[in-house]
């Protein structure tokens, strides 16, 4: 399932979803009315991290392209699940055999010591350094305190290096 694993690094990073959250996606939160995919998907308190529910954004065109790609796929599949993410047995993904995927396709791209939360890690990093300001980061990813967000942000010596330059 090719498309599926794109899809779903592609939520990973670029909406910033836990696997958790990830895994619970149906397609009715993510489809609107009319079967075209949602900019802004309602996340339901069942799949949220403490029941809080919350908002997701998928509004980036490498992500909406590989969501729709395996959403058209996704339709020809047997399967009563309504579960976006699926197993190649038509299954619903635990939030734990998710994980395990993450990994095994991090592991294929010889990406060793990532894990689910990398997607996650890595979107919050490069927002920063694209502009965004922590507490836009914190909303993003739904942090109760701006310290969790904090041990997100990677930086690295080019971007200190960058910011020393435009003193």
């Amino acid at each position: 399932y090719p498309e599926r694993d794109i899809a779903l690094l592609q939520v990973s990073y670029r909406s910033m979803l836990r696997v958790l959250e990830i895994s619970k996606l149906t397609l009715e939160d993510v489809l609107a009315i009319d079967g075209t995919l949602q900019q802004t998907i309602t996340l339901r308190k069942v799949g949220t991290k403490n029941h809080k529910g919350g908002k997701a954004f998928f509004s980036h065109p490498d992500l909406r392209s590989a969501v729709s790609t395996y959403v058209q796929i996704r339709s020809n599949i047997s399967t009563s699940s309504r579960e976006l993410f699926i197993s190649q047995k038509g299954t619903p993904f635990s939030s734990n055999s998710m994980s395990r995927l993450f990994t095994t396709l991090y592991q294929r791209a010889n990406a060793y010591g990532c894990t689910s939360h990398t997607g996650r890690r890595s979107g919050a990093s490069n927002l920063m350094k694209s502009g965004a300001n922590i507490y836009q980061i914190k909303s993003i990813l739904r942090h109760e305190n701006i310290q969790t967000t904090a041990r997100y942000i990677e930086e690295d010596e080019e971007t200190l290096a960058q910011l020393i330059r435009n003193v």
